[in-house]
């Protein structure tokens, strides 16, 4: 009932023009996270419900294309006034290697340019996050986020992860760009600001070491937790801007430079085209 309710609702908001004139002139960003082969029906996994099924994926990109325009971070950033149009832009966090595998053709497809954020642990060190292999319920996963990081309970190399090799294959195409989501994926405003400065720091002197092509001097706060403490240190580090994961759409960077909203797109959404309306509807 609540779904039906929320569907209802915002479809009748933009059959009168409610989400075109709610994002005139403004740019919502998504973020994604894993985009998996049409119809997977993998063993159980933590956090499954960031997967994304690959043709799901498809259907909400032309879908977003019928109605806004498509913008790279990147031009985004250097605009000096708000965007002409209602516009979105997409996002990838992690490094996850089916970033590659399977949501690159599609984006190459329709031609949409994409940012990724990687934790440059998981591509540099082949090192799994922790709730990858402890067999931890997503409840409890959620509650342990705010305790101190642990390692993964199987430190064996992991083939999750993008490569430097892959991430500089489609870096050279022009369409995708990559910025920094830290080196650990440390929720970073649990630790000292020290300790978040320097794990910013390796991730963003890794990324420029290795990264050819398609280097976006931004952050997103890994899990969104962002802290204001670290600006001027961002600034010297020559990053021009910070994502957290605050749901909203906003005209220009400088309204909210180091605090900029994202909104998720799930496994469960992603699914439910009737509450892809209520997803935008909800990014004011």
């Amino acid at each position: 009932m609540r779904t039906f309710l929320k569907a209802t609702w915002a479809r009748a908001y933009a059959a009168v023009g409610g989400l075109r004139r709610q994002h005139a002139g403004k740019l919502v960003v998504l973020t994604f996270h894993r985009v998996r082969p049409a119809g997977e029906q993998p063993p159980p996994r933590p956090m499954r419900n960031l997967e994304v099924d690959a043709d799901d994926f498809r259907r909400l990109l032309c879908w977003l294309c019928a109605r806004y325009q498509p913008v790279a971070l990147g031009d985004w950033l250097d605009f000096a006034a708000a965007p002409p149009a209602p516009s979105f832009a997409i996002t990838f966090d992690d490094g996850w290697a089916d970033n590659a595998d399977h949501a690159w053709p599609i984006l190459r497809e329709l031609q949409i340019p994409a940012t990724i954020f990687l934790a440059t642990g998981a591509v540099a060190e082949r090192t799994p996050f922790w709730w990858q292999t402890t067999g931890l319920s997503d409840a409890e996963i959620e509650r342990r986020k705010t305790q101190p990081p642990v390692p993964a309970g199987n430190a064996a190399p992991s083939a999750d992860f993008l490569t430097w090799a892959q991430i500089n294959a489609m870096g050279a195409e022009g369409l995708i760009t990559f910025g920094a989501h830290g080196h650990r994926h440390l929720l970073l405003d649990q630790v000292s600001a020290a300790d978040a400065l320097a794990d910013i720091r390796q991730c963003w002197s890794l990324l420029r070491q290795n990264v050819r092509a398609g280097l976006l001097p931004v952050l997103a706060w890994p899990n969104g937790n962002a802290r204001d403490d670290l600006t001027p240190a961002l600034q010297e580090l020559g990053l021009r801007a910070a994502f957290s994961a605050a749901r909203g759409a906003v005209a220009t960077p400088a309204a909210a430079r180091w605090r900029l909203p994202r909104n998720n797109v799930d496994r469960q959404l992603s699914r439910q085209p009737e509450l892809w309306p209520w997803l935008m509807m909800r990014a004011k």
